[in-house]
């Protein structure tokens, strides 16, 4: 569901909204996102894999289950699972309603499908930590204390490396918190090849988009292509969002 907003940004709901909010088919194949409103847990038709591309299931709400590699994974809410590419896997059922975000970086059509799920799937393998690091990828408890408000998945200081996908989890219980740095960490600035996203999920905030105050609600999602100047102008507490970037350049200029 896309509603009309002048050329330099869109703006997405996701309140209530089961589907693609970016779709396979945008000109820039760097992201897919998708969203589920209290569904049902589903199952795959099939095992699959993508050739180039990440995966990122971030659950809100229920229970998914996983078939990653071979072995079953479990997803808990605010927990985000992360396969790599070239890793067999498939979503085998959970406890609902579901909501959750699905990202996919970048987005070529590269599905290949590797198998049939099987008739008796293995246990799940519960482990004393409910992050896990494994060679397929990673399962993120994005409400951990280290995990939030920091560059989460992306190069550098990411807490977890990705290549293509530079996302933060943003949890901010008072005012205070939700708007420090204003006007000094917080300055106005574009990225000259970037697309740069905002998703609000509780509380409110306000970005400055050129010229505009643009105001985002709990269940809305505001998309700024590269070249468009942008920066936050307040937030309203209690606040949690996201904040996820692609590609991930050094193309940030600030004015």
């Amino acid at each position: 569901m896309v509603l009309q907003a002048p050329v330099v940004y869109t703006k997405h709901t996701f309140q209530g909204y089961s589907g693609y909010l970016v779709t396979p088919d945008t000109a820039h194949e760097l992201v897919v996102v998708r969203h589920s409103a209290s569904v049902p847990p589903w199952t795959d038709p099939d095992v699959h894999l993508h050739e180039r591309s990440e995966e990122y299931y971030l659950l809100l709400q229920g229970e998914l289950r996983f078939l990653v590699a071979g072995s079953l994974v479990t997803l808990r809410p605010q927990e985000m699972l992360v396969v790599q590419p070239q890793v067999s896997h498939a979503i085998v059922g959970g406890v609902g309603p579901i909501e959750h975000f699905g990202f996919r970086a970048p987005a070529p059509s590269d599905r290949q499908t590797v198998g049939v799920i099987p008739a008796k799937l293995p246990p799940v393998s519960e482990e004393e930590s409910r992050e896990l690091r494994r060679e397929w990828g990673y399962r993120i408890q994005v409400d951990d204390a280290g995990n939030r408000n920091c560059w989460l998945t992306g190069l550098g200081a990411a807490r977890f490396h990705s290549p293509h996908f530079l996302l933060a989890y943003l949890d901010f219980p008072t005012e205070e918190e939700a708007n420090a740095g204003l006007g000094t960490r917080h300055r106005l600035h574009l990225h000259a090849r970037s697309w740069e996203y905002y998703v609000v999920l509780q509380g409110t905030k306000t970005l400055r988009i050129e010229d505009e105050l643009v105001t985002m609600q709990p269940g809305e999602m505001v998309e700024v292509p590269p070249g468009v100047r942008h920066t936050l102008h307040s937030r309203q507490a209690p606040y949690r969002g996201l904040t996820f970037r692609v590609p991930i350049l050094p193309d940030k200029v600030e004015f």
